[in-house]
């Protein structure tokens, strides 16, 4: 039996950010979209962080832990804004 992982299961247990439970990415069934190629858009994560209560403290908590995909509506590599 092949379980799903949802993008929840890949947030970080962090009380910098505050309550990662009202993230408007929880729950995705699209993790892949989180973590673009360098060629590819990464246009779905961004219009979801647009509508989050917490795009401010996600996207610190991604420069501060040096984390590499897209968090608080940018893309990161190595906690640093790569676009």
């Amino acid at each position: 039996m092949t379980t799903m992982m949802t993008l929840a299961d890949l947030l970080p247990v962090s009380e910098e950010v505050g309550d990662w439970a009202v993230a408007a990415c929880r729950g995705d069934r699209h993790p892949d979209r989180w973590f673009p190629h360098p060629s590819e858009a990464f246009d779905y994560a961004a219009e979801t962080c647009a509508q989050c209560p917490i795009t401010i403290a996600c996207g610190a908590y991604a420069a501060d832990t040096a984390q590499t995909g897209v968090w608080g509506g940018c893309e990161y590599r190595q906690g640093k804004i790569v676009r």
